[in-house]
């Protein structure tokens, strides 16, 4: 038998104060009030940053989908907004440092993004997903000599994210006009990626 769903959801209303209801000393049933989830400073981190990490996938499939550059935009910051309440609750989350940096990549503020990448790697130097993300950066800023020591970091530790960062700089190679680096560098640069190969 299936239950109508607005039956559920009122059953589930009216049964929520007693998951707050306790016996006092002579059995009789008395509520508590729920916990104030502001005071815990974990707890407060990691609601953050779930939220934050709910519409950053959000605005990842829209981004694929080719929705509105405008709510791609409003969906990473939204986003970056959550995971910058996480590390204020928490500034030992490294996964919301290493989104700090994703987000504000995207939304061009390459300062904030170098900061947060660079304290997601202070927490965890191995972390290969923010060694992945900042190389993307140092690719966007023209630091290609940061780029190779980043492919290199990865080989060794990581090479699902190396091949990731390799095909990210073949796609800069392509790019019309990389910003940042002269021809000669572009080209000096360009040879060197076209010698690259991942085992994975």
């Amino acid at each position: 038998m299936r239950l109508n769903a607005r039956f559920c959801a009122l059953t589930l209303i009216a049964l929520a104060p007693a998951a707050h209801a306790i016996p006092d000393e002579n059995g009789v049933i008395t509520s508590i009030p729920a916990p104030d989830l502001s005071q815990d400073a974990a707890m407060s981190a990691r609601l953050n940053y779930n939220v934050g990490f709910e519409k950053f996938e959000q605005t990842t499939k829209l981004e694929t989908a080719k929705g509105a550059a405008s709510a791609v935009r409003e969906g990473f910051v939204e986003a970056r907004e959550k995971f910058r309440k996480a590390v204020e609750a928490d500034p030992n989350l490294k996964e919301a440092w290493n989104l700090i940096g994703y987000t504000s990549r995207r939304l061009g503020d390459y300062t904030e993004s170098l900061k947060a990448y660079e304290m997601a790697l202070k927490l965890a130097p191995d972390y290969p997903e923010a060694t992945e993300y900042l190389a993307e950066l140092y690719l966007l800023t023209g630091r290609l000599d940061d780029v190779k020591t980043s492919f290199a970091k990865l080989l060794k530790s990581s090479p699902s994210y190396a091949n990731t960062l390799l095909t990210s700089m073949r796609a800069w190679v392509k790019s019309a006009k990389p910003e940042g680096v002269s021809a000669a560098q572009r080209d000096a640069f360009a040879s060197w990626v076209s010698g690259q190969s991942v085992k994975l």
